[in-house]
Parts: C-alpha cells; structure tokens; sequence
C-alpha cells in the first residue's frame, strides 16, 4: 500500500515537517507520522499545512488514519463524553469517498474552529445553540478556506477538473454529503477506515523495531476492544452533524455568489439593513432624511375595499390593486389614476443588485432626466435605504404603436423606521407589471437557526436569499438577480450616482464620531 518510493517519503517529510532521518526505517517513519506527531489542539496553523500537503494522495491517506488513531485514544480516555463523540462523528464525515481532498480539508478546518465553542452536550443537543456555534466556526474559518482555495496547487487541482468556482463546487458536494448522511453510513464509514488503519499496522508491524512493534500490538488491541462500541456509539449524531454541515454549505454557497455580484457590479457593497440604517440616519441625518413633521407632505392614500374593486372594474387591464400598494401613492395631487402610455415612450428605474429590474416601480423619462443625483432620487420617490441602495438603472421601452395600462401619481411620504426623520415624495410615480419577472439567482436555501433545516419564504418556496452584513455589522438576507429577461427592458446601466449610501469607512466613522442617540 505505501512501498518506500520517493514520493511516499516526500509525502510523508511534508506531514512531519522535516525529512526522515537515515537512521530510521520507512515503517518507523510511517509510525510517527500516525501518532508521534499528532496534536489533539492542533491549531489553524497546523491544519493549514495538512490542508496543502494532503494534496498528495499518501499524505490524504496519513492524515485521515492519523484522524483515527487520535478518535481511538480520545475514545478510550472517556467512551461517553459526547462531545468527544459528536466530533468523532464530525472526522468521519471527511472519510465519504465523494467529499475528496480539498472539501475534506475545508471541513477539517471548521472543526478545529468549532472545538472551542463547543464546550458541553447541551451545546450539540439544542439545535439553536450548535446553529450558532457552527456560524461562529465557519466566521473564523471562511478566509482560511480562501486562502486555501487560492493556493497555486489548489488552483492547479480545479484548473485540471474543469471546476469554474470553488466555492460553490464545495458548498454542493458538502450539502450532498448531508442529505446522503445516515446513521448507518456514518458508522460504516468509520468501521472502514478503521479496517484500513489495522490493514497499514499489519504492514509496517514486520519492518519496525521491537520496541514500535510492541506499541503497534498494544495499539492494535486498543483498536479491537473499541471498533464497534465507537461506530455504534457515533451513529446518534447524525443529526446535529447534518446541522453544522448545511450550515457550512449555505456560508460557502452565499460567499461564491457575493463573490460575483461584487465582480459583476462594482462599487455596490451589500444591501442596507432597516436597524443599520436607523443608526447612520440618527449619527448623521443625509440631506434626504428630513425632520418628520405632525403631518407628512405627501400623506399616503387610503381606499377600501369596495373601491379598490370599483376601480379595477372600470379600468380592465390595470394592474390588480391592493392596500399595501394604494399606500405607496399620496392622496395629494389629485392622488392614484388610471392611464394608458402610448409609444414611443420610455420608463425608468432604480435599481441594486438585489432588485427586480422587472419591478413594478417606475417613472417617466422627464422625471427620470431630472434627477441630478441619489439624493434627489430618494427624496423625491421616498425609497427607504433598506429598500434599495441604487446605483444602476433599467430603461422600459415602449415602442410605436404599444400601449401600458398603468397606475400613476404622486409617491407618499415615508417615515424611516427607528428615526424622527422622513422622506418627503411627491415624484410622480408609475406602477405596472412587466411581462417577464426577472431570472433570480438559486442559492442554496437558508437554514433555520431554531431546527437546522431549510428555511421557507413567504410564498411557500425555499428561502434562498444570499446572506451579506452591511455596513454597519447588521445581518441582511436578500435575493440577488441573476438577469433581466423582459425583453422592453433595457439595462442594467450605471447611474454614475455610486452604488451605496455610505461606504463602510464612511458608516464607521460617523458611528464612531457622532453618538447615534443624537
């Protein structure tokens, strides 16, 4: 299995950090790479350079059967500890003949991340708690794993494999790995590797001297007495290890898709949370956010029932009218009617990477040509921050001879939430619905911090918006667009306005500077 070739001894050299002494054999070099060397603490550091050298095919195979000799003795000191167990577990899921080199490695590196956080079995056992550990794990461990994928033989690996995107190659393999997993499997697979380890010793016992062929005999008996209490004993976590691995999935898959949304729009840095927003408005109040008076400018419009239907009825065709959209017209100017555009003419829109261009909020090519810069776009149509941080627009054509049945009016007020501040309106705003809703991108479905599986949207669908942190440190999952397909609709086209309210200097120096209950 590991005849005494030069590659075997540069593989081996790599995994002891030094080169085998003249006066020791291959089998006693073999010996000490499974055992004399191992750490249980071993650090980032150190599993770092497994990370790189186990690209070697000996090396891969050392540092698994070193995984298991250090399972083995943990397993003896305390066969019932849990969360000796549990991470029992957590190295045999790296021993799944599809997981393969580098995923193996990237998940040897979150669980040396997840060891410290995980300190009791209540810690395994409450799904929310191990959730949580699990995103502080892959925190520590996401630009280690970056680092990793951009090493020259990693690269070399993928380039040769056809792989166009690292990230999302593991985030699949590991989220398949953790629909596949099973108790069963999960047991045989350590039953396995084990047979491999006493399959080595048998080899390398006849080539060693005395006193290592009676440790390796000790070792062996170590291994006899504990092979099926510590497979059958693992096989209770399957569970909470499908927990961490999804999670690790959705982290690797949401970094490959903010990966090309930064490349593909430059200068946008993520969505804008409403809480983080409320905090930079407070600190240093934009010139868009104006004072909120007793009674806003554009107060909203208000109809019931009955006449939103009244409405409809009379004008067939318009798009279907609802509270929360009659809200976002004012009762001012003559407040929301109907209308038909005729071509040729042309409809603007806002947008970042998170929003529709196919929306349904638009205007006209005069209001359009009037905005001179993001602040008067904001203030005029009242678009709250967390709804769209702008810098792109779409251009919907209609052509000579076509018609749109639109709602048209004046915007409403809105008030920023968390703030005495709001946003005026009054721009004349178009509402109708494009053909053709744009084509989303399909991430991988969020999960649930309270259960450990996928997380459902409103609709009924898997929740599979990217999860980013904006700039003042505030969680925000948001949908990402893949591209626009109507085929009116022209664009995306930049502004020339920027691509975010503030950058993440700016938010932090106002944050720091000017105290946010001013």
């Amino acid at each position: 299995m590991m005849a005494a070739s030069d590659d075997t001894l540069d593989a081996l050299n790599e995994v002891h950090g030094r080169e085998k002494p003249d006066d020791i054999g291959i089998g006693e070099w073999i010996w000490g790479a499974l055992q004399g060397d191992f750490n249980q603490e071993r650090s980032a550091g150190q599993i770092g350079l497994d990370m790189v050298v186990s690209l070697f095919p000996i090396v891969d195979t050392v540092c698994d059967l070193r995984d298991v000799c250090a399972n083995i003795r943990q397993y003896r000191r305390d066969p019932d500890n849990k969360v000796t167990l549990f991470f029992i577990a957590t190295t045999a899921v790296g021993f799944f003949p599809e997981a393969g080199t580098v995923v193996k490695s990237a998940l040897r590196l979150v669980w040396v991340y997840l060891k410290p956080v995980i300190k009791h079995a209540d810690d395994i056992l409450n799904v929310s708690r191990l959730v949580t550990a699990a995103n502080r794990a892959c925190d520590a461990a996401l630009p280690k794993i970056t680092d990793y994928l951009q090493h020259n033989r990693v690269l070399k690996w993928a380039t040769d494999g056809k792989i166009p995107d690292m990230y999302r190659f593991l985030a699949k393999t590991i989220r398949d790995m953790s629909e596949t997993l099973s108790p069963a499997k999960l047991g045989k697979l350590l039953d396995e590797k084990i047979g491999e380890l006493k399959a080595l010793l048998r080899k390398i016992r006849p080539i060693v001297p005395t006193t290592v062929r009676e440790n390796i005999d000790d070792f062996m008996k170590l291994v006899d007495a504990n092979r099926r209490g510590m497979g059958d004993a693992v096989k209770q976590f399957v569970q909470p290890v499908r927990a961490v691995l999804k999670v690790l999935a959705k982290r690797l898959d949401d970094q490959a898709w903010r990966v090309q949304v930064y490349r593909t729009n430059r200068g946008w840095i993520a969505p804008m949370s409403e809480s983080g927003a409320a905090r930079l408005i407070n600190a240093n109040p934009p010139k868009w956010a104006k004072k909120r008076p007793n009674r806003m400018k554009h107060p909203r419009l208000k109809l019931s029932e009955k006449k939103m239907k009244a409405l409809m009825e009379e004008n067939p065709g318009h798009p279907p009218l609802q509270e929360w959209l009659v809200k976002t017209f004012s009762r001012k100017e003559g407040g929301m009617r109907a209308d038909k555009i005729k071509g040729p003419a042309k409809l603007y829109r806002i947008v970042d990477p998170s929003n529709e261009g196919a929306g349904i909020f638009w205007m006209t090519e005069e209001e359009f040509k009037a905005l001179r810069n993001r602040d008067e776009w904001r203030e005029r149509f009242a678009v709250k921050p967390d709804w769209n941080q702008n810098g792109w627009f779409v251009e919907y054509e209609i052509k000579d001879g076509e018609s749109l049945a639109v709602w048209r009016g004046p915007a409403a007020s809105q008030e920023l939430a968390g703030t005495d501040r709001y946003l005026e309106g009054g721009g004349e705003q178009i509402v109708f619905f494009p053909e053709n809703r744009d084509e989303m991108i399909q991430a991988l479905a969020r999960v649930d911090k309270a259960t450990g599986k996928e997380l459902m949207d409103q609709a009924g669908g898997l929740d599979r918006r990217v999860e980013f942190t904006d700039v003042t440190g505030e969680a925000v999952p948001t949908k990402l667009r893949a591209r626009v397909v109507d085929p009116h609709i022209k664009g995306p086209i930049s502004t020339g306005w920027g691509a975010t309210d503030y950058t993440e200097q700016e938010a932090q120096t106002i944050l720091l500077t000017v105290p946010a209950t001013q």
